[in-house]
């Protein structure tokens, strides 16, 4: 009489084909009686980015699977990289990552990547997300000209300072200045440098918040010499005749002037001013 050990070469054979047919190779009861997950969490989705001082904030929507742990933050310097890991963020935490300690004017590209408790890991996001880091400042109170015409021009002037500067209206650096209309409302005014090249400036409308201007237009600029309004919770795009781009969102207006929340680019020529987007980094 056979034994049904006498047939377990048989049974492993049929357990095998059975596996195969089953495509085994995404979770695995085979032999072992054991889960084997190679099934790796989605891609985020959303990612992006919020320019800061030396700092960058990268977010990306949630990821709704059981077996999410966490997510995976990278970095490079270039688009196609290789990214590396810079940080990692667990699945119950906030979906954002404070990337810090960064050189302003220096570009970074950045990629989100999920993974799951058996340590699998999604591919990169499908967006390219790059962002430059930038001086910026609050509350800077600029006086008008009529009353205190020592502190009423600015000046952005990377390669001297990391801060706006804060000007009298005639200086040879000031590129624009605050002053009064015949109707007593305040205006920014551009000013041409020393070789008579424009300052330009535009009224970028009404914001919420200093980072709803992300990324400074490509027209609609005016070097007018009558200047534009100020209101409050507008923000004012300059572009230098330097070629640098800066914005001031106005917080308040009073007797002696306005108070304003500041950025700018050191970078010449880059138009980011808060969070760009853009498609596809590739892990290194």
């Amino acid at each position: 009489m056979k034994r049904i050990t006498d047939h377990v070469p048989l049974l492993l054979v049929a357990v095998l084909a059975v596996a195969l047919i089953a495509g085994c190779d995404t979770c695995d009861t085979c032999l072992d009686g054991y889960d084997h997950d190679r099934q790796a969490p989605a891609v985020p989705t959303g990612v992006g980015s919020i320019t800061g001082d030396g700092y960058v904030v990268v977010y990306w929507n949630p990821v709704y699977e059981d077996d999410l742990a966490g997510y995976g933050v990278y970095r490079s310097r270039f688009e196609q990289g290789p990214y590396g890991r810079i940080g990692e963020v667990a699945r119950d935490d906030e979906t954002r990552f404070v990337d810090e300690d960064l050189n302003n004017g220096v570009t970074y590209f950045y990629a989100v990547d999920a993974f799951d408790y058996n340590g699998n890991e999604s591919d990169l996001n499908y967006e390219t997300v790059d962002d430059t880091p930038r001086p910026e400042g609050w509350n800077l109170l600029w006086y008008s000209k009529e009353r205190a015409p020592e502190a009423s021009g600015i000046a952005i002037l990377p390669e001297e300072s990391s801060t706006l500067l804060v000007l009298p209206f005639n200086h040879a650096d000031a590129q624009y200045y605050l002053g009064h209309d015949l109707r007593g409302c305040l205006r920014i005014v551009p000013l041409r440098d020393a070789y008579g090249a424009a300052n330009l400036i535009q009224d970028y409308g009404y914001t919420y918040s200093e980072d709803d201007a992300d990324v400074a237009p490509t027209e609609g600029w005016s070097s007018c010499a009558d200047g534009v309004e100020v209101i409050v919770n507008h923000t004012y795009i300059l572009k230098t005749s330097t070629g640098y781009y800066g914005k001031l969102r106005v917080s308040e207006i009073s007797s002696e002037g306005i108070v304003v929340y500041w950025a700018f680019q050191i970078q010449r020529w880059s138009t980011e001013l808060a969070p760009p987007r853009g498609a596809g980094p590739k892990r290194g």
